[in-house]
């Protein structure tokens, strides 16, 4: 008999995910439509949804700070090509090799550094690609408030190409307890998503924030409000100081 768990599993996906049930299914379903060519992962720890994309893509690129990675999975993908590094200095040399090469990248899934400057930079480095063809890009985590706001703060009006983003494609989840590597009380998971194509948009860009209410919501009842309130003064205790 199926666990409730297992359900969000496709058959032979073992490897350790740390997305939920309605994201799995999300990325399955999307990964199964799309069929990309090429796809591209950036952030792979222990490979969990990496299994969704080597199984639906011709051939994956996975970035990944852990030179350990690599040896971990050895064996397990044959289509997937890992790089090692910080993803910010990877991608630049990446994303010009895709446009050189004119390659179809179809997909791309942003779940690497949770950092907001990090978060900014990733889709920042993505936001110089020429697409060859429509190009989905899924953003991991966007309900939590570090990474949205690396959302927000991204200038993807900057691109041409981009002509849909929203950051509640999937929306998050909150835990009340910990859970993996959450802790208490903090708001995680969540897909953002933007669309590229070849063609070049002819209307103004509008950053979707589809579940805006129910965020703010949660946010209110969570430890990143605390932690929002006690960077705002020690910011001001600097500025203090420097006067």
């Amino acid at each position: 008999m199926l666990t409730l768990q297992e359900l969000g599993l496709e058959p032979g996906f073992v490897l350790h995910s740390q997305m939920t049930p309605c994201e799995r299914f999300a990325l399955s379903g999307l990964l199964e439509r799309l069929k990309p060519t090429v796809a591209l992962e950036i952030g792979t720890y222990k490979g969990g949804s990496l299994q969704f994309l080597a199984r639906n893509s011709e051939a994956v690129i996975s970035l990944d700070i852990d030179p350990g990675i690599p040896t971990r999975l050895a064996g397990k993908f044959p289509n997937v090509e890992f790089r090692s590094g910080d993803s910010h200095q990877l991608l630049s040399d990446l994303v010009r090799e895709m446009n050189e090469q004119k390659r179809p990248l179809g997909f791309v899934l942003v779940d690497g550094d949770h950092s907001t400057e990090g978060v900014k930079q990733d889709i920042e480095q993505l936001l110089n690609l020429q697409p060859q063809r429509e190009i989905v890009i899924l953003l991991h985590d966007s309900f939590n408030p570090a990474c949205r706001e690396g959302m927000r703060r991204a200038n993807w009006a900057s691109c041409p190409f981009v002509h849909q983003v929203d950051l509640d494609f999937i929306p998050g989840i909150y835990h009340y307890e910990a859970h993996d590597t959450a802790a208490p009380r903090t708001m995680w998971g969540g897909f953002a998503c933007a669309l590229l194509a070849p063609e070049k948009r002819i209307a103004p860009l509008i950053v979707q924030e589809s579940q805006q209410p129910l965020y703010e919501a949660v946010k209110s009842v969570s430890t990143h409000v605390r932690q929002n309130l006690w960077g705002r003064l020690r910011r001001g205790i600097e500025t203090l100081l420097r006067q």
